[in-house]
Protein backbone atom coordinates (compact mmCIF):
# COMPACT_ATOMS: atom_id res chain seq x y z
CA UNK A 1 0.00 0.00 0.00
CA UNK A 2 1.24 3.46 -0.90
CA UNK A 3 2.49 5.28 2.18
CA UNK A 4 3.35 8.53 0.41
CA UNK A 5 2.27 11.87 1.84
CA UNK A 6 -0.50 12.06 -0.74
CA UNK A 7 -2.06 8.91 0.71
CA UNK A 8 -0.93 8.82 4.33
CA UNK A 9 -4.19 10.32 5.60
CA UNK A 10 -6.31 7.99 3.47
CA UNK A 11 -4.70 4.66 4.29
CA UNK A 12 -3.23 3.24 7.46
CA UNK A 13 -1.47 0.03 8.32
CA UNK A 14 -2.73 -2.52 10.80
CA UNK A 15 -2.05 -6.17 11.59
CA UNK A 16 -4.88 -8.68 12.04
CA UNK A 17 -4.83 -12.30 13.16
CA UNK A 18 -5.61 -14.71 10.32
CA UNK A 19 -6.20 -17.47 12.86
CA UNK A 20 -6.59 -17.81 16.61
CA UNK A 21 -3.38 -16.78 18.35
CA UNK A 22 -2.50 -18.28 21.71
CA UNK A 23 -0.58 -16.50 24.45
CA UNK A 24 3.14 -16.97 23.82
CA UNK A 25 2.79 -17.69 20.09
CA UNK A 26 5.53 -16.18 17.94
CA UNK A 27 3.85 -13.67 15.65
CA UNK A 28 6.96 -12.39 13.86
CA UNK A 29 9.71 -14.97 13.76
CA UNK A 30 12.84 -12.90 13.19
CA UNK A 31 13.77 -9.28 12.48
CA UNK A 32 17.59 -9.17 12.20
CA UNK A 33 19.09 -6.17 13.98
CA UNK A 34 21.14 -5.64 10.83
CA UNK A 35 17.84 -4.87 9.07
CA UNK A 36 16.95 -2.22 11.64
CA UNK A 37 17.95 1.34 10.80
CA UNK A 38 20.11 2.72 13.59
CA UNK A 39 23.09 5.01 13.77
CA UNK A 40 25.28 1.91 13.86
CA UNK A 41 23.78 0.22 10.80
CA UNK A 42 23.45 3.32 8.64
CA UNK A 43 25.87 3.96 5.77
CA UNK A 44 26.96 7.21 7.45
CA UNK A 45 28.03 5.45 10.67
CA UNK A 46 31.74 6.30 10.13
CA UNK A 47 30.92 10.00 9.84
CA UNK A 48 28.62 9.95 12.87
CA UNK A 49 31.31 8.23 14.86
CA UNK A 50 33.98 10.72 13.78
CA UNK A 51 31.74 13.57 14.97
CA UNK A 52 31.10 11.79 18.27
CA UNK A 53 27.35 11.71 17.72
CA UNK A 54 25.02 9.23 19.38
CA UNK A 55 21.54 8.78 20.79
CA UNK A 56 18.47 10.32 19.21
CA UNK A 57 20.47 12.98 17.38
CA UNK A 58 22.53 10.37 15.55
CA UNK A 59 19.40 8.37 14.69
CA UNK A 60 17.70 11.46 13.24
CA UNK A 61 20.71 12.19 11.05
CA UNK A 62 21.03 8.55 9.98
CA UNK A 63 17.38 8.45 8.88
CA UNK A 64 17.73 11.77 7.07
CA UNK A 65 20.84 10.57 5.24
CA UNK A 66 19.42 7.19 4.22
CA UNK A 67 16.25 8.80 2.90
CA UNK A 68 18.35 11.17 0.78
CA UNK A 69 20.09 8.18 -0.87
CA UNK A 70 16.80 6.98 -2.38
CA UNK A 71 17.38 3.76 -4.38
CA UNK A 72 20.96 3.52 -3.13
CA UNK A 73 19.83 2.98 0.46
CA UNK A 74 19.27 -0.57 1.68
CA UNK A 75 16.08 0.74 3.33
CA UNK A 76 14.64 2.22 0.13
CA UNK A 77 11.86 -0.38 0.01
CA UNK A 78 11.05 0.24 3.67
CA UNK A 79 10.87 4.01 3.14
CA UNK A 80 8.43 3.43 0.28
CA UNK A 81 5.73 2.43 2.77
CA UNK A 82 6.42 5.34 5.15
CA UNK A 83 5.01 8.84 4.76
CA UNK A 84 7.42 10.56 2.37
CA UNK A 85 7.16 13.89 4.21
CA UNK A 86 7.36 12.49 7.71
CA UNK A 87 4.56 12.05 10.25
CA UNK A 88 2.71 15.28 9.53
CA UNK A 89 0.16 14.69 12.31
CA UNK A 90 2.84 15.52 14.89
CA UNK A 91 2.43 19.02 16.39
CA UNK A 92 5.99 19.87 15.28
CA UNK A 93 4.51 20.34 11.79
CA UNK A 94 1.37 22.23 12.79
CA UNK A 95 1.09 25.84 11.59
CA UNK A 96 0.71 28.57 14.25
CA UNK A 97 -3.05 28.70 13.74
CA UNK A 98 -3.34 25.01 14.67
CA UNK A 99 -0.90 25.26 17.58
CA UNK A 100 -3.17 27.85 19.18
CA UNK A 101 -5.59 25.01 19.86
CA UNK A 102 -3.03 23.64 22.34
CA UNK A 103 -3.09 26.80 24.44
CA UNK A 104 -2.71 26.03 28.12
CA UNK A 105 -1.68 22.40 27.66
CA UNK A 106 1.70 21.13 28.78
CA UNK A 107 2.35 20.12 25.20
CA UNK A 108 2.28 23.70 23.92
CA UNK A 109 5.48 24.56 25.81
CA UNK A 110 7.16 21.30 24.74
CA UNK A 111 6.48 21.95 21.06
CA UNK A 112 7.98 25.43 21.28
CA UNK A 113 11.05 24.09 23.08
CA UNK A 114 11.42 21.28 20.55
CA UNK A 115 11.44 23.70 17.64
CA UNK A 116 14.35 25.63 19.11
CA UNK A 117 16.25 22.48 20.14
CA UNK A 118 15.87 20.78 16.75
CA UNK A 119 17.07 23.89 14.95
CA UNK A 120 20.06 24.24 17.28
CA UNK A 121 21.04 20.58 16.86
CA UNK A 122 20.79 20.75 13.10
CA UNK A 123 22.82 23.93 12.75
CA UNK A 124 25.55 22.79 15.14
CA UNK A 125 25.98 19.17 14.12
CA UNK A 126 24.93 19.11 10.47
CA UNK A 127 25.48 22.55 8.93
CA UNK A 128 28.56 23.51 10.97
CA UNK A 129 29.61 19.94 11.69
CA UNK A 130 29.13 17.17 9.15
CA UNK A 131 28.79 19.50 6.16
CA UNK A 132 32.22 20.90 7.02
CA UNK A 133 34.04 17.75 8.09
CA UNK A 134 32.41 15.31 5.62
CA UNK A 135 31.15 17.33 2.63
CA UNK A 136 31.52 14.30 0.34
CA UNK A 137 28.75 12.56 2.34
CA UNK A 138 26.81 15.53 3.71
CA UNK A 139 26.72 17.85 0.73
CA UNK A 140 26.43 21.49 1.86
CA UNK A 141 24.27 22.16 -1.19
CA UNK A 142 21.75 19.64 0.13
CA UNK A 143 22.02 20.22 3.87
CA UNK A 144 23.24 23.82 3.92
CA UNK A 145 21.49 26.97 5.05
CA UNK A 146 19.95 28.30 1.82
CA UNK A 147 16.52 29.51 2.94
CA UNK A 148 13.22 29.06 1.20
CA UNK A 149 9.59 29.67 2.03
CA UNK A 150 8.14 26.53 3.58
CA UNK A 151 4.61 27.30 2.44
CA UNK A 152 3.20 27.05 5.97
CA UNK A 153 2.05 30.57 6.80
CA UNK A 154 5.31 32.04 5.49
CA UNK A 155 7.44 30.21 8.04
CA UNK A 156 11.08 30.34 6.99
CA UNK A 157 12.71 26.97 6.55
CA UNK A 158 15.46 25.43 4.46
CA UNK A 159 15.18 22.21 2.56
CA UNK A 160 17.91 20.49 4.56
CA UNK A 161 16.32 21.34 7.90
CA UNK A 162 12.93 20.25 6.59
CA UNK A 163 14.43 16.84 5.78
CA UNK A 164 15.83 16.69 9.28
CA UNK A 165 12.41 17.44 10.78
CA UNK A 166 10.84 14.72 8.66
CA UNK A 167 13.46 12.22 9.84
CA UNK A 168 13.01 13.29 13.46
CA UNK A 169 9.25 12.78 13.16
CA UNK A 170 9.75 9.23 11.88
CA UNK A 171 12.16 8.48 14.72
CA UNK A 172 9.84 9.94 17.35
CA UNK A 173 6.78 8.05 16.14
CA UNK A 174 8.32 4.71 15.10
CA UNK A 175 11.64 3.96 16.80
CA UNK A 176 12.03 0.94 19.08
CA UNK A 177 14.67 0.25 21.69
CA UNK A 178 16.68 -2.69 20.33
CA UNK A 179 19.32 -3.06 23.05
CA UNK A 180 21.64 -1.26 25.43
CA UNK A 181 24.40 -0.99 22.83
CA UNK A 182 22.45 0.13 19.77
CA UNK A 183 19.73 2.09 21.52
CA UNK A 184 16.76 3.04 19.36
CA UNK A 185 16.21 2.16 15.72
CA UNK A 186 13.53 1.96 13.06
CA UNK A 187 12.32 -1.65 12.98
CA UNK A 188 10.60 -2.80 9.77
CA UNK A 189 7.47 -4.91 10.30
CA UNK A 190 7.31 -4.17 14.05
CA UNK A 191 6.05 -0.66 13.35
CA UNK A 192 3.04 -2.01 11.44
CA UNK A 193 1.33 -2.86 14.74
CA UNK A 194 -0.82 -0.07 16.11
CA UNK A 195 -0.77 1.14 19.71
CA UNK A 196 -3.49 0.77 22.30
CA UNK A 197 -2.99 1.79 25.91
CA UNK A 198 -3.63 -1.00 28.42
CA UNK A 199 -4.56 -3.42 25.61
CA UNK A 200 -1.21 -4.80 24.45
CA UNK A 201 -1.55 -8.10 22.58
CA UNK A 202 2.01 -8.43 21.22
CA UNK A 203 5.46 -7.41 22.40
CA UNK A 204 8.92 -7.17 20.84
CA UNK A 205 11.51 -9.48 22.40
CA UNK A 206 15.24 -9.76 21.83
CA UNK A 207 16.18 -6.15 22.51
CA UNK A 208 17.73 -7.01 25.84
CA UNK A 209 18.19 -10.59 27.05
CA UNK A 210 18.08 -9.56 30.70
CA UNK A 211 14.82 -7.59 30.45
CA UNK A 212 13.21 -10.39 28.42
CA UNK A 213 14.09 -12.88 31.13
CA UNK A 214 12.72 -10.55 33.79
CA UNK A 215 9.42 -10.15 32.00
CA UNK A 216 9.03 -13.93 31.73
CA UNK A 217 9.84 -14.66 35.36
CA UNK A 218 8.31 -13.37 38.57
CA UNK A 219 11.52 -13.67 40.55
CA UNK A 220 15.27 -13.71 39.99
CA UNK A 221 18.05 -14.88 42.25
CA UNK A 222 20.52 -12.43 43.76
CA UNK A 223 23.32 -13.89 41.67
CA UNK A 224 21.26 -13.35 38.50
CA UNK A 225 20.74 -9.73 39.49
CA UNK A 226 24.48 -9.28 40.03
CA UNK A 227 25.23 -10.83 36.65
CA UNK A 228 22.71 -8.51 35.04
CA UNK A 229 24.39 -5.51 36.67
CA UNK A 230 27.79 -6.66 35.40
CA UNK A 231 26.38 -7.08 31.89
CA UNK A 232 24.94 -3.56 31.98
CA UNK A 233 28.32 -2.17 33.05
CA UNK A 234 30.00 -3.94 30.18
CA UNK A 235 27.46 -2.63 27.66
CA UNK A 236 28.01 0.91 28.94
CA UNK A 237 31.70 0.55 28.10
CA UNK A 238 31.09 -0.66 24.53
CA UNK A 239 31.30 1.85 21.71
CA UNK A 240 28.17 1.06 19.66
CA UNK A 241 30.08 1.82 16.46
CA UNK A 242 32.55 -0.97 17.37
CA UNK A 243 29.96 -3.54 18.36
CA UNK A 244 29.18 -6.31 15.88
CA UNK A 245 25.69 -6.10 14.43
CA UNK A 246 24.24 -9.43 15.52
CA UNK A 247 21.07 -10.87 16.94
CA UNK A 248 17.44 -10.58 16.00
CA UNK A 249 14.12 -9.44 17.39
CA UNK A 250 10.91 -11.41 17.47
CA UNK A 251 7.34 -10.60 18.37
CA UNK A 252 5.22 -12.81 20.60
CA UNK A 253 1.60 -12.70 21.66
CA UNK A 254 1.08 -11.52 25.23
CA UNK A 255 -2.55 -12.62 25.33
CA UNK A 256 -4.79 -14.90 23.31
CA UNK A 257 -6.32 -13.18 20.29
CA UNK A 258 -9.16 -14.49 18.15
CA UNK A 259 -9.04 -14.81 14.39
CA UNK A 260 -9.89 -11.56 12.64
CA UNK A 261 -9.00 -9.33 15.60
CA UNK A 262 -6.38 -6.59 15.33
CA UNK A 263 -3.07 -7.18 17.08
CA UNK A 264 -1.86 -4.23 19.13
CA UNK A 265 1.57 -3.29 20.41
CA UNK A 266 1.92 -0.59 23.05
CA UNK A 267 4.15 2.46 23.40
CA UNK A 268 3.81 2.09 27.15
CA UNK A 269 1.50 3.75 29.63
CA UNK A 270 1.38 7.34 28.40
CA UNK A 271 -0.97 10.24 28.80
CA UNK A 272 -2.46 12.00 25.80
CA UNK A 273 0.05 14.84 25.88
CA UNK A 274 2.85 12.32 25.37
CA UNK A 275 0.96 10.39 22.68
CA UNK A 276 0.20 13.52 20.68
CA UNK A 277 3.71 14.86 21.13
CA UNK A 278 5.53 11.76 19.90
CA UNK A 279 2.99 9.86 17.82
CA UNK A 280 0.54 12.46 16.53
CA UNK A 281 -2.72 11.21 18.07
CA UNK A 282 -4.73 11.10 21.28
CA UNK A 283 -6.92 8.35 22.69
CA UNK A 284 -10.45 9.48 23.48
CA UNK A 285 -10.60 7.12 26.46
CA UNK A 286 -7.18 7.50 28.07
CA UNK A 287 -7.25 6.81 31.80
CA UNK A 288 -3.72 8.13 32.36
CA UNK A 289 -4.17 11.86 31.85
CA UNK A 290 -2.01 13.82 34.28
CA UNK A 291 -1.40 17.55 34.61
CA UNK A 292 1.75 19.32 35.75
CA UNK A 293 1.94 22.35 38.00
CA UNK A 294 5.05 24.46 37.55
CA UNK A 295 6.56 26.00 40.66
CA UNK A 296 6.12 29.40 39.01
CA UNK A 297 2.39 29.05 39.69
CA UNK A 298 3.07 28.42 43.36
CA UNK A 299 5.33 31.47 43.44
CA UNK A 300 2.58 33.57 41.90
CA UNK A 301 0.06 32.34 44.48
CA UNK A 302 2.26 32.54 47.59
CA UNK A 303 5.01 34.92 46.58
CA UNK A 304 8.52 34.02 45.44
CA UNK A 305 10.24 34.60 48.79
CA UNK A 306 7.68 32.63 50.79
CA UNK A 307 7.76 29.74 48.33
CA UNK A 308 11.55 29.53 48.21
CA UNK A 309 11.87 29.76 52.00
CA UNK A 310 9.28 27.01 52.52
CA UNK A 311 10.95 24.79 49.93
CA UNK A 312 14.35 25.18 51.57
CA UNK A 313 12.82 24.41 54.95
CA UNK A 314 11.30 21.10 53.78
CA UNK A 315 14.41 20.14 51.79
CA UNK A 316 12.88 20.63 48.34
CA UNK A 317 15.24 21.84 45.59
CA UNK A 318 12.95 23.78 43.27
CA UNK A 319 15.67 24.10 40.65
CA UNK A 320 15.73 20.31 40.37
CA UNK A 321 12.15 19.49 41.34
CA UNK A 322 10.18 22.51 40.22
CA UNK A 323 7.29 20.53 38.82
CA UNK A 324 4.38 18.82 40.60
CA UNK A 325 1.93 16.32 39.16
CA UNK A 326 -1.80 15.87 39.51
CA UNK A 327 -2.95 12.28 39.05
CA UNK A 328 -5.85 11.33 36.73
CA UNK A 329 -8.25 11.27 39.69
CA UNK A 330 -7.30 14.80 40.72
CA UNK A 331 -5.03 13.81 43.60
CA UNK A 332 -2.17 16.27 44.04
CA UNK A 333 1.43 15.23 44.63
CA UNK A 334 2.39 15.07 48.32
CA UNK A 335 5.47 17.23 47.77
CA UNK A 336 3.31 20.19 46.73
CA UNK A 337 1.01 19.76 49.72
CA UNK A 338 4.05 19.66 52.03
CA UNK A 339 5.38 22.85 50.44
CA UNK A 340 2.04 24.63 50.83
CA UNK A 341 1.70 23.43 54.42
CA UNK A 342 5.13 24.78 55.38
CA UNK A 343 4.39 28.08 53.66
CA UNK A 344 1.12 28.38 55.60
CA UNK A 345 2.59 27.55 59.02
CA UNK A 346 1.73 30.34 61.43
CA UNK A 347 4.46 32.24 63.15
CA UNK A 348 5.25 30.73 66.54
CA UNK A 349 3.76 27.32 65.76
CA UNK A 350 5.96 24.24 65.68
CA UNK A 351 3.86 22.09 63.37
CA UNK A 352 2.65 22.63 59.82
CA UNK A 353 -1.09 22.61 59.20
CA UNK A 354 -2.31 19.30 57.80
CA UNK A 355 -2.69 18.83 54.08
CA UNK A 356 -6.49 18.74 54.63
CA UNK A 357 -6.54 22.04 56.55
CA UNK A 358 -8.40 25.07 55.26
CA UNK A 359 -5.18 27.06 54.85
CA UNK A 360 -3.48 24.45 52.70
CA UNK A 361 -6.55 23.61 50.60
CA UNK A 362 -7.24 27.31 49.97
CA UNK A 363 -3.65 27.83 48.83
CA UNK A 364 -3.90 24.81 46.58
CA UNK A 365 -7.14 26.13 45.10
CA UNK A 366 -5.37 29.42 44.27
CA UNK A 367 -2.63 27.52 42.42
CA UNK A 368 -5.14 25.40 40.51
CA UNK A 369 -7.13 28.45 39.41
CA UNK A 370 -3.98 30.01 38.03
CA UNK A 371 -3.24 26.82 36.12
CA UNK A 372 -6.75 26.77 34.64
CA UNK A 373 -6.39 30.38 33.52
CA UNK A 374 -3.66 29.26 31.12
CA UNK A 375 -6.28 27.61 28.89
CA UNK A 376 -8.06 30.93 28.34
CA UNK A 377 -11.76 31.49 28.53
CA UNK A 378 -12.35 34.02 25.78
CA UNK A 379 -13.76 33.16 22.37
CA UNK A 380 -11.11 33.00 19.62
CA UNK A 381 -11.07 35.82 17.09
CA UNK A 382 -14.10 35.57 14.80
CA UNK A 383 -16.25 33.81 17.39
CA UNK A 384 -17.98 30.45 17.28
CA UNK A 385 -19.23 30.89 13.72
CA UNK A 386 -15.68 31.37 12.44
CA UNK A 387 -14.61 28.23 14.28
CA UNK A 388 -17.44 26.25 12.70
CA UNK A 389 -16.46 27.45 9.23
CA UNK A 390 -12.81 26.64 9.88
CA UNK A 391 -13.68 23.12 11.04
CA UNK A 392 -15.99 22.56 8.06
CA UNK A 393 -13.38 23.69 5.55
CA UNK A 394 -10.46 21.88 7.19
CA UNK A 395 -9.04 18.90 5.28
CA UNK A 396 -10.36 15.57 6.46
CA UNK A 397 -7.81 13.55 8.39
CA UNK A 398 -8.68 9.92 8.95
CA UNK A 399 -8.13 8.41 12.36
CA UNK A 400 -5.27 5.94 12.67
CA UNK A 401 -6.18 2.32 12.05
CA UNK A 402 -5.90 1.67 15.78
CA UNK A 403 -8.33 4.49 16.53
CA UNK A 404 -7.65 7.81 18.19
CA UNK A 405 -8.02 11.50 17.47
CA UNK A 406 -5.65 13.57 15.33
CA UNK A 407 -5.29 17.22 14.43
CA UNK A 408 -7.82 19.68 15.85
CA UNK A 409 -9.83 16.88 17.47
CA UNK A 410 -6.70 15.67 19.26
CA UNK A 411 -6.01 19.16 20.60
CA UNK A 412 -9.59 19.43 21.85
CA UNK A 413 -9.37 15.98 23.43
CA UNK A 414 -6.14 16.85 25.22
CA UNK A 415 -7.37 20.21 26.53
CA UNK A 416 -10.65 18.76 27.74
CA UNK A 417 -8.94 15.91 29.58
CA UNK A 418 -6.41 18.17 31.29
CA UNK A 419 -9.06 20.68 32.31
CA UNK A 420 -11.21 17.85 33.71
CA UNK A 421 -8.33 16.67 35.91
CA UNK A 422 -7.73 20.22 37.14
CA UNK A 423 -11.44 20.75 37.75
CA UNK A 424 -11.60 17.60 39.85
CA UNK A 425 -8.62 18.73 41.92
CA UNK A 426 -10.10 22.21 42.34
CA UNK A 427 -13.50 20.89 43.46
CA UNK A 428 -11.81 18.75 46.09
CA UNK A 429 -9.64 21.65 47.28
CA UNK A 430 -12.56 24.09 47.50
CA UNK A 431 -14.74 21.53 49.30
CA UNK A 432 -12.03 20.79 51.84
CA UNK A 433 -11.42 24.51 52.35
CA UNK A 434 -15.12 25.12 53.06
CA UNK A 435 -15.27 22.18 55.49
CA UNK A 436 -12.17 23.46 57.26
CA UNK A 437 -13.68 26.92 57.54
CA UNK A 438 -16.90 25.56 59.09
CA UNK A 439 -14.93 23.52 61.63
CA UNK A 440 -12.94 26.59 62.59
CA UNK A 441 -16.13 28.61 63.17
CA UNK A 442 -17.59 25.90 65.44
CA UNK A 443 -14.56 26.10 67.66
Amino acid sequence: MDGSSANQNRYHYAVFARRDVAEGDVVVRSIPKSACLSARTSSCAPQLRAEGLGGGLALNIAIMHERSLREQSKWHGYFAVLPDRGERTLPMFWPPSALRALRGTELAAHVAADAASLREDYDEHVVRGLCVSCPEVFDPKVYGTASRESGDENVKADSGFERYLEAASLAASRAFFIGDVFGEALVPVADLFNHRTDAESVRVFGADVESDAESESDAESESDAESESDAESESDAIDPYDAPVAGALEMRARVAVGAGAELFNTFGTQNNASLLHKYGFCERENAHCTVGLDVALVERALGVDATRAAAKSVGLDLDEEGYFEIAPDGVVEDALLALLARARRREGEEDDPTSESREVRAALADVLRLRLEAYGGEEPEGGAEARRREKKNAPRVAAPAGGGAVGAEAAETLRAAEMAVLAAALRAAECDARVGARKRKKR
